[in-house]
């Protein structure tokens, strides 16, 4: 399994915001990183491409609008090390 960090599907939801539905979200972590890719988080929990979205809701990272669209949670906090 190809495997990065979580923090890239944060990263592609920024330089795309308001682009994505949950669905095209899927499609565009397969295109980018290929259908077997899983992520790691900083804490180290594994989740696959089809719980990513579901991961950085829970946390906070992320929020879906009332078009169904994918944006940046007003408050969302990144670890240091992983800022661009």
């Amino acid at each position: 399994m190809n495997t990065t960090h979580i923090h890239e599907v944060i990263f592609l939801v920024q330089d795309n915001e308001g682009v994505f539905t949950p669905e095209t979200l899927v499609t565009a972590i397969a295109e980018k990183w290929g259908d077997d890719v899983g992520f790691m988080s900083c804490s180290g929990v594994p989740t696959p491409k089809e719980e990513a979205l579901q991961f950085i809701l829970d946390r906070n990272k992320v929020v879906v609008n009332t078009e169904g669209k994918i944006e940046i949670h007003p408050s969302m906090k990144m670890c240091d090390s992983h800022l661009r």
